[in-house]
Formats: structure tokens, C-alpha cells, sequence
């Protein structure tokens, strides 16, 4: 199961993917960040992350791809 979360990259999205880390797996987490150096710490945890942003409509249709689930931060 693909779970992903919007704004992973600031205080609220990061301690949901750190909780998300405890307990599964962090190739099935889907880190949805506006600047992606800002996330490079969870992309070396595994943990897959994706650019956009909510001004884009195609960036986040295209960021949404192959979730299961997603928190919108």
C-alpha cells in the first residue's frame, strides 16, 4: 500500500512520515515536497519523494499516481 503525504518536507508532514517510517516499510511512504532538497534526508531513509505543488494541478495529479492513500496537509 502506497501512502502519501502533502508538505512532508515542514514540521507537521515530516513527524507524520517519521511515524509512518515506525511502522511500515519506507518504500511504501511517498514524500510530496515543493523543494525536494529540503526532503533529501527522507530519500535517503527510502522513502520516495515527489515534486509538486498545490498550484499545479498536473503536478499533483501526477504526484498522486499509485497512491492508496494520502494526507493533505
Amino acid at each position: 500500500m502506497k501512502i502519501g503525504v502533502t508538505g512532508a518536507s515542514g514540521q507537521l508532514g515530516r513527524l507524520v512520515v517519521q511515524q509512518l517510517l515506525a511502522r511500515c516499510a519506507a518504500a511504501d511512504i511517498v514524500a510530496i515536497v515543493r523543494d525536494p532538497a529540503r526532503a533529501a534526508d527522507l530519500a535517503g531513509k527510502g522513502v520516495e519523494v515527489r515534486v509538486a505543488t498545490y498550484d499545479d494541478s498536473a503536478a499533483l495529479e501526477s504526484a498522486f499516481v499509485g497512491l492508496d492513500k494520502l494526507l493533505l496537509i
